[in-house]
């Protein structure tokens, strides 16, 4: 597209009228009446000039104004009637433009203007021509040029790449304040916005490309059919977290605290269970930047990413203050290790069997000897009940019945874990030196061996089998309720990458199921990932790339779509672990930062660090040209998250943000955000 300026043969005439000015300059015996011609003549250019280019500026917005009404005006018509060949369209367009256009007797012989329909369905319209001038000719400049092109992009050819990320935790099952139940009315909403973006009766689009991310505790990115597990799961266990909740026991029942237990290796364990495609989030700050997994960072870019913007960067000072209060790193962390290519890979959630006491699991009547070891009374104690044995506040206690390994009539599986047993108790009185696992010990809040050594039962996962590439004598044991196991239980859909097939986010949508608390922020990442052309998903568009109709990535628009219908929410649990799990684990580990070490209670709570980590996100998203739309749902006028919600959003207004009270409101509030995306505007 041509910018507009004098053209290259007018500049050369200026620069010679110019010239012959000079002479006069380097003539030294001028008199005041040489030295007045001279100045008359270059005021009379400068204001010669500056009335032309007034004229030429006042006709090409009149022009422009025109070609932009002419062009929607197609846009209509060809929208109106389908049947309608680009001829006619053009036709019309041409009479539309002349009917507006009110300077074309000021037009010099021979302009013209076009439109041309694309298979998109978007008009691009282009005029070119000259208007003569009247002083500027002076300076041999008779003309100056009019080309321009503009383009429109009609409703339903938007060129969007947009990620849903939906809300889809347990209070998703409630009604709303008008009395209609929540998931149901964010369906209807889902369509709403699906009949925006695509005509009636159209399946495809190729132009408009969706995601979803279902999110609540989890994200389930593995299960997605683009997911690439070589390349983007940690699958030789070196990412700083993976495995951190086991102790690994090698082929010869010695505990060794320098292998890490994988997790993929835990799964083939199991034969009854697989991932079902949950992730934990990768360390912080790597959990709010979108990076490839397998590839290293920079020192500067971990402390960048912890840099916090000036008030002429950033004047929303609620997110500044998301960025002033952040966290120190989690303990053993460090810039450089955190840049490394190891952190940057995604482990899958495998959470540990938690202990149970029934059948006698915990407590014998009996007594006995087992290869030299004693054994009676409480093996075990629960740290967290001080009247002794009670394991109902943990969650997942039925995955493996303890009984199964631990009591003495179970034959090989209690002679494998009774060496295991006494190592703990020996650890705890210290007895026996093995500073690297009493620290995994006290880490998760065991020090005394009369009642926290019922710790390590989470942590056993059995006997390294080199052969097998398993660990045997535990999860490869009967199960328990079939209700627990290794994947979360409120593991949510698998995120559709984009796709420019309805049916496809249809069928999402129906697979929504309330389930769960709320993690907002991991919702947003992973939206923000869906849309970037970096891995782990690789669908949208990206530099250097050519789309439909030879479009690059600067013709696409990509947005992130947020809905909750409450705040982040974690919950305490009454267990050693402090809570119940989350992608960023348990309460216990602090993996938020180093010292939010609490789920919902106190100033460090991980619910208030979730709040700025979302701000935080948010924030890098909009800074990578990504527009941010964010919906609270039945949620109250002037509350916290309605506060965090706007300044999330591109902007604190519609479209941007919106407050659906109702399910009503939220179908409005998705039609016209999908409006807002795809009706019809000038493009260039």
């Amino acid at each position: 597209m041509r910018k507009h300026s004098f053209g290259f043969s007018q500049s050369i005439r200026l620069e010679r009228s110019v010239n012959r000015l000079g002479k006069f300059r380097r003539d030294k015996r001028g008199n005041i009446g040489m030295i007045f011609v001279l100045m008359s003549g270059a005021l009379f250019l400068f204001v010669g000039g500056a009335v032309d280019y007034s004229r030429w500026n006042a006709i090409r917005a009149d022009m422009i104004e025109s070609m932009d009404a002419a062009s929607l005006a197609v846009a209509q018509l060809q929208t109106d009637n389908e049947t309608l060949s680009a001829a006619e369209l053009e036709s019309f367009g041409d009479q539309f433009f002349l009917e507006n256009f009110n300077y074309e007797d000021k037009m010099l012989t021979g302009w013209d203007v076009t439109f041309a329909v694309q298979s998109s369905g978007n008009i691009r319209t282009c005029m070119s021509g000259e208007i003569r001038t009247y002083l500027l000719r002076i300076a041999h400049i008779n003309e100056l040029d009019m080309n321009k092109c503009v383009e429109i992009t009609p409703e339903g050819a938007g060129r969007i790449e947009l990620a849903l990320v939906l809300d889809v935790t347990g209070s998703m099952n409630w009604n709303d304040s008008g009395g209609t139940h929540k998931m149901t009315a964010l369906k209807d909403a889902v369509d709403e916005l699906l009949d925006v973006l695509y005509d009636e009766g159209e399946t495809q689009s190729d132009n408009v490309r969706l995601g979803v991310v279902p999110f609540n505790q989890h994200v389930n990115a593995g299960g997605a059919a683009s997911w690439d597990d070589t390349n983007w799961g940690d699958q030789n266990a070196t990412s700083f977290y993976h495995g951190q909740r086991f102790f690994h026991v090698d082929s010869l029942g010695v505990i060794d605290m320098n292998t890490k237990v994988n997790h993929y290796r835990l799964f083939d364990s199991d034969p009854n269970r697989s991932w079902e495609g949950c992730v934990e989030a990768r360390p912080y700050p790597l959990d709010e930047m979108d990076t490839v997994p397998g590839v290293a960072l920079s020192s500067s870019d971990i402390t960048a990413a912890m840099t916090a913007p000036s008030y002429a960067d950033e004047p929303d000072s609620t997110v500044r203050d998301a960025f002033t209060n952040m966290p120190s790193l989690p303990n053993g962390m460090s810039t450089n290790l955190l840049a490394s290519a190891d952190n940057s890979r995604f482990v899958p959630v495998f959470l540990p069997d938690e202990p149970d006491c029934g059948n006698s699991a915990c407590k014998y009547s009996n007594s006995g000897t087992t290869l030299g070891y004693n054994w009676a009374g409480y093996w075990y104690d629960d740290p967290d009940d001080v009247s002794g044995i009670n394991e109902s506040s943990y969650g997942n206690r039925n995955y493996i019945d303890d009984y199964r390994y631990t009591r003495y009539n179970q034959g090989t599986p209690f002679v494998k874990y009774l060496p295991i047993a006494f190592f703990i108790r020996e650890a705890l009185l210290s007895s026996i030196l093995n500073p690297d696992f009493t620290a995994w010990l006290n880490y998760y809040g065991a020090s005394d061996f009369g009642t926290d050594e019922f710790i390590g039962r989470t942590g056993y996962v059995g006997w390294w089998n080199s052969a097998s590439q398993t660990y045997d004598y535990k999860f490869d044991l009967p199960k328990g309720s079939s209700s627990d196991g290794p994947n979360p239980q409120d593991c949510p859909p698998a995120i559709t990458p984009l796709t420019n097939n309805r049916s496809i986010i249809e069928s999402a949508k129906t697979a929504l199921s309330p389930n769960g608390g709320t993690n907002i922020p991991n919702g947003a990442i992973w939206g923000w990932r869906v849309v970037s052309p970096n891995a782990p998903f690789t669908e949208a568009i990206g530099p250097g790339e050519i789309g439909v109709d030879n479009t690059t990535d600067g013709d696409w628009q990509k947005a992130v779509l947020i809905m909750t219908d409450g705040f982040n929410d974690f919950s305490d649990d009454n267990t050693h672990f402090g809570s119940s799990p989350s992608a960023y684990g348990f309460e216990i580990e602090e993996r938020l930062g180093d010292g939010i070490d609490q789920a919902d209670d106190g100033s460090n709570d991980m619910e208030g660090e979730a709040d700025n980590k979302l701000l935080r996100i948010c924030r890098r998203i909009k800074q990578d040209d990504i527009l941010v739309y964010t919906i609270v749902f039945d949620v109250s006028v002037g509350s916290n998250i309605e506060t965090i919600m706007k300044s999330c959003a591109s902007e604190p207004t519609s479209p941007f943000f919106y407050n659906a009270a109702s399910g009503a409101d939220l179908e409005e509030a998705f039609g016209l955000i999908a409006s807002d995306l795809v009706k019809l505007h000038v493009s260039q």
